[in-house]
């Protein structure tokens, strides 16, 4: 997926000119039209892209910094058990991180779940891989789509259950946004593990753990405020960009507790604590949180060219990662794909 990637690091332009064919009638170039691209990498290299967005009314800001409040309360009187936390999803990304992982093995970590099963040959016979005959066998699935996929795959099923409610009338409160979470979790996390195994930089199986649980506050959040709003103690009618805010204001809190009680590894509790910080050190300890942060960023502006929540910490990311226009170019049509990709793979 990322093969134009190392092109594009290693490749010189040619600087032979292009000579017009004898007798050839001489017009004026034809401009490229603007892509896509253009709007989200002003913002990403610091070009002026016109007036700044007004500031928010005082009485939203006031409503948001209630709101956190209020939910940070709620969460840290309800945090979730450990036995909540999927762990088969850690299983499975461990599994794959094994060299001497075999089809046998991962079958047999994954053939005894009927979910991930189901889902796994569903996948097979999709649009996105069936070909031939349909898959009836979960040997024949794994061999269509590939072992490290499935297992990106499986992971994503096992953890989908961080982004579910047992309490149907909860997950009816913010039923799109529930779903919106997942689906930006899991293309960040396929994002981020493709560029990681692409371009050699960092460990794929890692930084598929840090796409999947680094925003993992969100959900939690917003548990506690599905919560609030059942129970009375806050209006149902909340504008959607405040809810966004409130998650964006108390999800950092609100996941690094979830990792310490569910006692993850220590990378994936240093990226949740950290994928927001306003300065991270450029060096090699840190590439695979500035990878993370990278991602994270372009894949915001796919889903909304006008963000700029976080633009700061995307640009500083893309320096440490020594990507320019064209890299960041090759990554944003890269997420954009992923992103079609993971309505596929995870349809609501």
């Amino acid at each position: 997926m990322f093969n134009p990637f190392s092109r594009f690091f290693h490749r010189k332009p040619s600087l032979r000119p292009v000579l017009p064919a004898a007798g050839a009638v001489r017009k004026d170039p034809v401009p490229d039209p603007p892509e896509a691209f253009d709007g989200p990498w002003q913002m990403l290299s610091g070009e002026p892209a016109g007036p700044a967005p007004d500031a928010r009314p005082q009485a939203e800001q006031d409503l948001i910094d209630s709101l956190a409040e209020q939910v940070l309360e709620h969460f840290s009187r309800n945090h979730p058990a450990p036995t909540s936390f999927p762990a088969l999803a850690l299983q499975i990304i461990d599994l794959l991180n094994d060299p001497d992982a075999d089809l046998g093995r991962v079958l047999k970590a994954i053939s005894p779940d009927p979910a991930i099963s189901l889902h796994i040959l569903k996948v097979a016979n999709s649009a996105l891989y069936g070909r031939g005959a349909d898959v009836q066998d979960m040997r024949t699935a794994v061999m269509r789509i590939g072992v490290r996929g499935v297992g990106e795959i499986a992971a994503g099923v096992a953890g989908r259950s961080l982004f579910d409610l047992g309490l149907k009338v909860e997950y009816q409160v913010f039923r799109e946004r529930w779903h919106r979470l997942f689906l930006d979790t899991m293309a960040v996390a396929f994002g981020a593990s493709q560029f990681a195994f692409e371009q050699h930089v960092g460990r794929p199986d890692r930084v598929f753990q840090a796409g999947m649980f680094h925003d993992i506050g969100k959900s939690l959040a917003l548990r506690s405020l599905a919560a609030l709003i059942i129970a009375g103690k806050v209006g149902q009618d909340l504008p959607p960009r405040v809810v966004e805010e409130v998650l964006e204001r108390v999800h950092v809190e609100t996941g690094c507790v979830l990792h310490q009680v569910c006692a993850l590894p220590a990378h994936m509790a240093e990226l949740c604590r950290d994928h927001h910080l306003a300065e991270v050190p450029d060096d090699l300890d840190h590439m695979e949180l500035h990878l993370l942060r990278m991602v994270s960023g372009i894949h915001r502006l796919v889903l909304d060219p006008q963000d700029t929540r976080h633009l700061a910490e995307t640009r500083q990311s893309l320096k440490a990662m020594r990507l320019v226009r064209r890299g960041a170019r090759l990554l944003y049509r890269e997420m954009a794909a992923q992103t079609e990709r993971v309505a596929l793979l995870f349809p609501a």
